[in-house]
Formats: C-alpha cells, structure tokens, sequence
C-alpha cells in the first residue's frame, strides 16, 4: 500500500508540474508567488488529495466487509489491525509521500512533455524498491536482522520498512526517533533544492534541462 500510493501521487506531482508547463500557466502564477510557496502549495494539495483517496478506498473496504453475508467470503477479523498500525501507516505515507514528492516535483521540473515523464520517474522508483524487497527479507530472515534495522534508518526507505518494524514491535524508540528526524532533514533539503530547480527549469520549455543546467539558471 505505502510503495503504491506514495509512487502513484508523487507521479501526480510531476505531471501536474509538467502540465503547467505546457499551458505556461506557470509564468504567471510565478509572477506572484515564490516558487518554494508554489512548491509546497502543489505538493501538500495532492498529497491532501492523495490521504482522501486512500482513507476513501479504506472505508469503502470496511463498509464492503460489514455489510456482505459471511458465506460470500471469508470476513478478515479487522478489529486484530488495532488502530496503532493505522496510525502508523498514515504517519509514514505522510512522510514518504512529502518526500517522494518533493523528488518528483524537482525531476519534473525539468521536462516540459507528458510523454517525458516516464524518463524522470523511474529514478524515484528505483530507489522505493528496495525497501520492497528489504521488507520481504524481513519477513522471512527477521526484521531485527541488522541490514534490514540500519536500512530501515535510511530516509529512502523509512517509509517502507520502519512501518513494518514498529508493527512486529521489534523497534526500539531511539530508531524510530533517528528514522524521523533524518526523514524530515532530507525532506526539508530536497525542498530547498527542489525550489532552486523549479525556479531554474519552470520556464524553460522545449529539450529536456539537466539539474545542473537547472541550478545554474535559477541565479
């Protein structure tokens, strides 16, 4: 769920970022608004959207559940989720959807098709699955092997493994704690680059613009 949503919405930062592009809507609301404000703005409205989707799917499942006869399907026990492994599958979508998105947002600055698209956001990808792969190692050799506990540390991949440590509750709180802080560090630097290629890329149209050629332009 977490590698889902987190590539679906931030693919739908980028493409909203490219389609501003196209239409150069985006010379004109940078006529009056920083770009870290617009950044920011864009991605907190779709990841807003994003929550509402998944709480959304997450509702119709229970209401589906609850109202089916018990010989149609077999009904899973739901209330054995508890609510704190709720509470931390929100947290950590949260995260890594802010920083994902952030990385999407500043790939997708620097194209100016759709078609484009696929170029840039396989970078992204690539460093999601892993912590796919790590979390299915974890369940087989044990989620306190210590490969998969100090990549669980990793900013790209707190996301998907800290999520699935804390709710075998073989996690103690200084990682949980370390995971946290060094997330929302990256975040908060990919923010400040992210901007800086946004204001250097966001008006260029045409050929693809390398993220050097981007930094360099935003002076």
């Amino acid at each position: 769920v977490l590698l889902t949503t987190i590539m679906m919405f931030g693919q739908y930062v980028a493409m909203g970022i490219v389609e501003e592009k196209q239409n150069r809507v985006v010379e004109v609301i940078l006529a009056k608004i920083r770009t870290t404000s617009l950044l920011i703005g864009k991605v907190l409205g779709i990841g807003a959207l994003g929550l509402l989707q998944v709480s959304g799917l997450g509702i119709a499942v229970l209401i589906g559940v609850s109202i089916l006869p018990e010989d149609v399907i077999e009904i899973p026990d739901l209330t054995s989720i508890g609510a704190s492994a709720v509470f931390w599958l929100v947290f950590w979508f949260v995260l890594g959807y802010l920083l994902y998105s952030f990385l999407y947002a500043t790939l997708g600055a620097t194209i100016s098709r759709q078609e484009d698209l696929q170029s840039v956001a396989f970078i992204p990808a690539l460093l999601l699955m892993p912590g796919y792969f790590l979390v299915t190692i974890g369940i087989s050799g044990g989620a306190s092997s210590d490969f998969v506990r100090w990549a669980s540390m990793l900013p790209i991949w707190s996301p998907i493994i800290m999520p699935f440590r804390i709710n075998l509750g073989d996690v103690a709180a200084w990682e949980v704690g370390v995971s946290v802080a060094l997330t929302l560090i990256v975040i908060a630097a990919f923010v400040l680059v992210g901007a800086r290629v946004y204001r250097g890329a966001a008006l260029r149209t045409g050929a693809k613009v390398s993220l050097r050629e981007a930094w360099s332009s935003a002076d």
